[in-house]
């Protein structure tokens, strides 16, 4: 009571105007309580049918809405899909890409890209898209040395940009490239907002979180942070959209730290854009909802540091680790998982090379110097080389938190690699490592094998994985693989437009890479997408990114 008297007190002391603002700033309190608890994801107003919601998983959360750094962050692609726009799109249906903003005239030589952009195409604050906005965003962000993105970097080192006029802007390649043209999917930044923003900053800029595009939708509610982990951001169909418009007017995106967390607050979205592992027999089970399967075109794979002294010059050492793996043991009847031999998306299983065989993987350690001791007659010990050396070999792993999927899928992944090893007499020490130190040592190549995915793109160029350049620290690829016969079968890849000429070269690199064995690959990841129906017209075939479903999203709309 003496609280309220006390309080009473102090109203008594007011004037009219203090009585006004001090209701207001209660009324506001109280507004933002209701927002909170009933309106918990920031959409305060809009009827439930007006909006569908989509659940992503990302440890980060949706931070960097910036079509510039999306290769770092999944939740950021997906978001960053329908806010901007590249020069080039994906289409999934031909699986090629196509123009978008731009109509693009390529020379005789294949060496200038001349981008003509289309007329009346707005920004979402109403400012027209001009060639300007291009040449910022390849020219004097993407090749600014401070740039914090090493993937574009690497796709336009050496490539000349000249501004034509105000909707022309021309690229000049030192060699024809047919995979070139699939980096102008990358979306295009507005310099009226981020001409002052110097390049090395960009990552940081409040713009990422409240961004501004040309795409189908534009952002309604900013990036927004809850206490438990979890982001969000709403998106409202773009009126000025110069394509096909969307039939859904808003877009909510929810995500979660963990698929654990997501299932725990299910209820609060339509659609799970990749669900797998242990998630899978739970959406099976529900009555809510149908799950759509696809893969992408990426794989899992132990990659073999060329450069370390116990596999440097060592084939029939690499030969038997890879022999000794029975990828389908490995694969069992997981329904997410598919066998793949080689980094071509290829399925060799008829190749000798890719057979798993425990007698050739035994006799192949043999030829290389390495024997069991003679007493050891079971063959449960290791093998010596001639000093009484045995081959110890260091497995670095990503370690991710534990009870998530991914922590379990890793686990399980290293525990068999080590058994099979270990069987064949090789000794193997396993490093967990978090993640930015597990990426320092990426860099400087410190292991013998090395487990990880890798994501080949809208090209599937081989350049950037098995070049000789790329084996640097800032490079993909991780097995330190220098051949000059590689490296110039991948430049003339690049540069042959005709079909049957680069089909025959590919089959020529894919010999190579089997009879040098610079890696072990596994499997390729199978993934689902749950939905409960709300939106029809959802089509999951020929992605390369999980992101590339709304490509269609003009098909998309809200079952009433």
């Amino acid at each position: 009571m003496n609280f309220f008297r006390k309080i009473s007190a102090v109203l008594k002391t007011y004037d009219y105007r203090d009585k006004i603002i001090s209701a207001f700033a209660v009324a506001l309190f109280l507004l933002m309580i209701v927002k909170m608890t009933v309106f918990p994801y920031g959409l305060f107003g809009f009827g439930d049918t007006d909006l569908y919601t989509e659940g992503i998983v990302s440890r980060s959360g949706i931070q960097n809405v910036n079509p510039l750094f999306v290769d770092y962050n999944e939740a950021d692609r997906e978001v960053s899909s329908l806010v901007f726009s590249g020069l080039m799109k994906y289409d999934p249906e031909n699986k090629t890409v196509v123009e978008d903003v731009a109509r693009v005239s390529i020379s005789e030589d294949k060496k200038e890209y001349t981008f003509r952009i289309r007329e009346g195409i707005k920004w979402h604050d109403g400012r027209p898209l001009i060639a300007d906005d291009v040449y910022f965003t390849f020219g004097e962000i993407i090749k600014d040395p401070a740039f914090q993105n090493e993937i574009l970097k690497t796709n336009f080192e050496g490539v000349q940009i000249d501004l034509v006029d105000d909707r022309t802007v021309k690229f000049t390649l030192e060699k024809p490239n047919v995979f070139f043209v699939s980096n102008f999917t990358v979306g295009i930044l507005p310099k009226h907002v981020l001409g002052n923003v110097f390049a090395g900053d960009l990552l940081e800029s409040d713009f990422n979180r409240n961004p501004i595009g040309t795409g189908p939708y534009k952002v309604r509610d900013a990036v927004e942070s809850f206490p438990d982990g979890r982001t969000q951001i709403v998106l409202e169909r773009n009126p000025d959209y110069y394509g096909e418009r969307p039939g859904i007017e808003l877009m909510r995106f929810l995500a979660y730290p963990t698929m654990d967390a997501l299932v725990e607050r299910v209820d609060s979205v339509n659609g799970v854009s990749k669900v797998s592992g242990r998630h899978i027999p739970y959406f099976d089970d529900s009555d809510r909802f149908d799950l759509i399967p696809y893969e992408l075109p990426q794989y899992v794979a132990v990659f073999m540091n060329m450069e370390s002294e116990a596999l440097k010059n060592r084939q029939k050492i690499r030969l038997a680790l890879q022999k000794a793996i029975e990828k389908d043991d490995l694969i069992g009847d997981s329904r997410d998982k598919i066998r793949v031999d080689t980094p071509l998306m290829e399925l060799d299983q008829d190749e000798w090379v890719y057979q798993a065989d425990f007698d050739q993987a035994q006799g192949a350690m043999k030829d290389s110097g390495y024997s069991y001791d003679s007493e050891d007659v079971d063959h449960e010990g290791l093998r010596y080389d001639s000093d009484g050396n045995s081959l110890e070999l260091r497995l670095i792993a990503r370690l991710y938190d534990e009870g998530t999927y991914q922590f379990e899928e890793t686990l399980k992944v290293v525990e068999f690699l080590e058994q099979s090893w270990r069987d064949i007499g090789v000794d193997i020490r396993t490093d967990f490592l978090p993640q930015e130190e597990f990426n320092n040592q990426i860099m400087l190549r410190s292991y013998d094998l090395l487990l990880v995915g890798q994501i080949l793109g809208y090209n599937l160029d081989t350049y950037s994985y098995w070049h000789s350049t790329q084996a640097g620290p800032r490079g993909q690829n991780f097995s330190n693989y220098k051949s000059f016969r590689v490296d110039s079968l991948i430049e003339a890849i690049r540069s042959t437009f005709d079909k049957e000429e680069k089909e025959t070269r590919l089959g020529e690199l894919g010999k190579i890479l089997r009879e040098d064995v610079p890696a072990v690959f596994l499997y390729r990841p199978v993934y689902y997408y749950a939905t409960d129906g709300k939106a029809s017209g959802i089509d999951m075939s020929g992605l390369v990114f999980s992101s590339d479903r709304f490509a269609k999203i003009s098909s998309w709309s809200l079952v009433k």
